[in-house]
């Protein structure tokens, strides 16, 4: 050992090996090149640490008695922020699906539309609540800026996303819906001043944090715009209050009825609770200061919404003028054609600039509503009441600061229509009189708030929704309470002025984010590194067309004199078929590439460095791994493993210079090459360049748990991890620093771990459970155990036998090996007796060993075999063969019928019974590996278990 200084702190360095193995324990150094079983070559530039002499890659640099670095430097963040811009100008792919990006809330489309083209719906559900709340009402009123974004545009409709979140969602809602589990309390409490999206979406999220939560609503019920803004035909009640439901079933309390600053001050909710959150709406309404505007029969649009909504009489004309081009003018207009009115929409610019969804407009003039676009109010007119409108002809000038073309008066087009009522819904604002009064900084119709915390000028008091936005969507309201309430949390932390600094400017603050999972997490989540490519149509010429499911609307006749629900769900094959459309543009490795990862903390850009790039056609022709060179960083892992420790050099370097690319040998695709660990260059790859192909109908980006198991395909028992998202085995990586450091190809595409009978077996016929039970209490019979089984359920299922005084045996036979991991790694000259195709692992194990058939060190044997005298391996075909061994379980007893735990390798005589042994990867407890290793493994989800069967 020899003393080093890190940081300014004397450490304990070993020495003679690669500085970046130690620092990596102790400290962050990114990277992508290295790895501890070949020699260094630093190309990447990343590891780079700072010392008297200059900046140096750590992987190249060993420890010296005295050497001083600095790992986090501010020259170092510069240069690495550097190489990772550089390495980002050549990188072509996106990180997650322009859908996403186009989501107000950022939700993981891809991975909910992947889970619903599965058919399960409670899981997608569940990942869209990681982002929003009230699925089942946004798949109604969203109006699915998703789909904006959807690269299906390109090809020829764009997913019908919307309508595939409501199926689920109400599926969820009609068959228990899901709910997170609520973590102990904090002790904190918040108090949210607003009963609607943008309330609740806070509300439910500091819920799910542990704190206490209390929303104080000024109307009779929760909704806010949703309940008393938006009609029923859109939204039907039901929906709206099953959805609340599971907000306010997560704990919170609610107080209906209660305003703020009639019945309870600002002062005494921050004197009770520890934060505060106003999401009290913008319930005023503009006005368009004209004559006439205070006659009799003109009405407010959101007042006029409110009063239908409640169900209060309101008395209409017969001719009814709605100004306006919004989603609100829209569900006025098709209010009031509902209580039985002629409507008029007037919209003073042309429809292609109407704000309003474009199926808000088509399903209002399918209804009869009429409209006049370039047209504007001059006056009302009437004797005390509404009697007629004077309008004016416009025409479109400049763009104004809306980006839309000025409406500009035509003189002299003055005319007159008729009218009993004008309904105006040309936007809202807040009270800014009354945030006043509140001490609330108030600016031109909105709460003035900090744009990163969402924090008012009081501190420990956010504001969202409508409040902050102006009027909003349901979703942008939601993306804002669940922003607030991140922030609220980080705040009752005392780290809120730190989050700030950490999203404003990351690379400052690399070594607070790396020690503190909340600003780890807070980065993470509101402000990741995302990658676009360029895209055109051209890109998607080869795309499949396919048409986009459309819903049959109810008929205009029959919804204008209801406020049933025109729009009905889509049947079941076509949300699975339309699912299946979705194009999965999001990289699969989203949540592990590490140059998004690093990209995020040094807050690198895309186009710091722009210039030509490379465009590489993707290698899809393998069953198992695709190939895409777009995403490579040449950091040469690949090339490296598949020639130095695989010895198999499927890939290499092609080309030279800026054309260089990963590929098997020029004229081949990796379709072409032959190998057992292909697949391992899925785990070694940094970026998403080598990927998995994974057997479901649409796999999804998951964010997967790593559970610690041991591989199943031989006696070898390599350990290795199975990734599950949700309860669903997804696919096997390798476990760092494991005994076998490698995985084979048959671990990963055959999957083992994740199979098992579907049920009994009855002389190989199915049969019940119940028939199996019959079967065993009504003959004699000899338990069989198979090396399917851990040596837990061995020795228990043992323990029955002798019990019940039924013969036991198994399928192994042969011996122990007599040789450790150890034997082999020191031996020279190996006797080779068993297949390297059936035991992959050999071809690593045996690499720069001599093969001889005299004076070899070592003997590796395969079953049925007896040691020699020198160290013996002997591998079996089952993976715990050594378990049933060294129970003393071995060979079949004379039996007239046998009942088989697992899958029997041998025929036997008379009646066989096979029970399945169960799914390997839902097995905790030991095994015992060739080597005579006791191997540990985790379940990685609850499932059946062989000894419960018999017991």
């Amino acid at each position: 050992m020899v003393k080093i200084i890190v940081n300014g702190k004397e450490i304990d360095a070993p020495e003679g090996k690669p500085l970046i193995d130690f620092l990596r324990e102790i400290t962050h150094i990114p990277g992508f090149c290295y790895t501890n079983e070949l020699d260094p070559y630093g190309s990447c530039r990343l590891c780079l640490v700072s010392t008297k002499r200059g900046v140096t890659t750590s992987c190249t640099l060993k420890p010296m008695e005295g050497l001083e670095l600095e790992t986090l430097s501010d020259e170092v963040i510069s240069m690495r922020k550097t190489a990772l811009e550089l390495i980002l100008s050549d990188h072509y792919g996106d990180c997650i699906g322009p859908c996403q990006d186009g989501c107000p809330a950022h939700s993981d489309v891809q991975g909910y539309l992947a889970l619903i083209a599965m058919g399960k719906y409670h899981e997608a559900v569940k990942l869209m609540k990681e982002k929003y709340i009230l699925p089942a009402v946004l798949g109604r009123v969203c109006p699915a800026f998703c789909e904006d974004a959807c690269r299906r545009n390109l090809v020829e409709e764009p997913l019908a996303i919307r309508q595939l979140k409501r199926y689920a969602a109400d599926y969820d809602l009609e068959h228990g819906p899901w709910m997170p589990e609520i973590p102990p309390s904090t002790g904190k409490r918040i108090a949210v001043v607003g009963g609607g999206p943008a309330g609740l979406a806070c509300a439910y999220y500091l819920r799910t944090m542990g704190h206490e939560v209390t929303i104080i609503e000024a109307m009779p019920q929760l909704g806010g715009m949703m309940r008393y803004g938006i009609p029923p035909y859109r939204l039907p009640r039901d929906v709206l209050d099953r959805d609340i439901a599971t907000v306010i079933d997560t704990g919170i309390e609610v107080k209906t009825n209660t305003a703020l600053g009639r019945d309870v001050t600002l002062d005494e909710l921050r004197e009770k609770y520890d934060a505060v959150f106003l999401g009290v709406g913008a319930w005023r309404s503009r006005k368009m200061g004209i004559p006439g505007e205070e006659l009799e029969g003109v009405m407010h649009g959101i007042e006029f919404l409110r009063k239908v909504n409640m169900g209060e009489e309101v008395k209409l004309g017969e001719h009814v003028i709605v100004v306006g081009g919004g989603n609100t003018a829209m569900d006025v207009a098709r209010t009031a054609l509902r209580l039985g009115a002629k409507v008029t929409v007037v919209y003073r610019r042309s429809r292609e600039q109407m704000p309003a969804n474009e199926r808000e407009v088509e399903e209002a003039m399918e209804e009869g509503v009429e409209f006049l676009f370039l047209t504007n109010p001059v006056k009302i007119l009437g004797d005390g009441k509404v009697e007629e409108v004077e309008l004016i002809k416009m025409r479109l000038g400049e763009p104004d600061s809306s980006g839309r073309r000025r409406p500009i008066p035509i003189e002299g087009s003055e005319f007159r229509v008729k009218a009993d009522n004008v309904i105006l819904a040309i936007g809202q604002y807040c009270d800014e009189e009354f945030l006043k009064s509140l001490g609330i900084e108030a600016r031109r119709g909105k709460a003035v708030v900090d744009d990163v915390t969402l924090q008012t000028s009081v501190p420990g008091v956010f504001a969202g929704g409508d409040l902050v936005l102006g009027p909003s969507t349901v979703i942008e309201s939601i993306a804002t309470g669940r922003r607030a309430a991140i922030m609220i949390d980080l705040y009752l932390k005392g780290k809120l002025d730190k989050a700030k600094e950490v999203l404003t400017e990351p690379e400052k603050h690399v070594g607070e984010v790396l020690n503190d999972d909340d600003l780890y997490r807070v980065l993470f989540d509101l402000r990741p590194y995302n990658h676009w490519k360029k895209v055109t149509e051209k890109d998607y010429e080869s795309v499949e067309r396919k048409p986009r499911a459309k819903v049959k609307l109810l008929d205009p006749e029959r919804r204008k004199k209801t406020f049933e629900e025109v729009e009905p769900n889509l049947p079941e094959e076509q949300v699975l078929e339309e699912a299946r459309r979705c194009m999965s543009c999001g990289c699969m490795e989203v949540f592990t590439c590490k140059l998004r990862e690093y990209a995020t903390l040094y807050n690198a850009q895309q186009y710091a460095f722009e210039g030509e790039q490379n465009k590489f056609e993707i290698d899809e022709s393998h069953p198992f791994v695709t190939l895409d060179n777009n995403k490579c960083v040449l950091c040469g892992q690949c090339v490296n493993f598949t020639h130095e420790i695989a010895g198999e050099g499927v890939l290499d370097y092609l080309f030279r210079g800026f054309k260089t690319r990963i590929s098997p040998p020029l004229g081949e695709t990796l379709g072409d090459v032959e190998g057992r660990f292909i697949g391992e260059m899925i785990d070694l790859c940094p970026v998403g360049a080598i990927t998995e192909k994974l057997p479901f109908v649409k796999p999804g980006p998951w964010k997967t748990k790593a559970v610690p198991t041991v591989c199943n395909g031989c006696s070898f028992a390599c350990e290795m991890n199975v990734e599950v998202y949700d309860g669903m085995l997804v696919r096997a990586s390798r476990v760092e620093n494991s005994w076998n450091g490698h995985l084979c190809d048959v671990c990963r595409f055959n999957r083992p771990w994740a199979e098992d009978l579907a049920g009994p077996l009855l002389n190989g016929k199915p049969v019940s459970w119940e028939e199996a039970k019959r079967f065993m209490a009504e003959r004699d019979y000899a338990l069989i155990l198979t090396p399917e089984l851990t040596n837990e359920e061995i020795a228990q299922l043992k323990a029955f036998a002798e019990d019940k005084g039924i013969p036991v045996g198994s399928t192994v036979s042969g011996s122990l090996s007599t040789a450790t991991l150890e034997d082999l790694r020191n031996a020279k000259r190996i006797l080779l007796r068993a297949d390297p195709d059936k035991f992959p692992l050999l071809k690593i194990l045996l690499k720069g060993k001599e093969i001889v058939e005299e004076g070899y060190d070592v003997a590796i044997l395969e079953s049925p075999a007896v040691p020699l005298d020198v160290p013996t391996l002997i591998l079996h075909d089952g993976v715990n063969a050594a378990g049933l061994l060294k129970a003393g379980i071995t060979g079949i007893p004379e039996s007239e019928a046998y009942v088989v735990v697992g899958r029997p390798t041998k025929e036997l005589p008379g009646d066989v019974l096979v029970v399945p042994a169960g799914v390997w990867a839902e097995k905790s407890g030991t095994v015992t590996n060739a080597f005579g290793m006791e191997l540990k493994m985790e379940g990685a989800r609850e499932g059946y278990s062989p000894v419960k069967f018999f017991s």
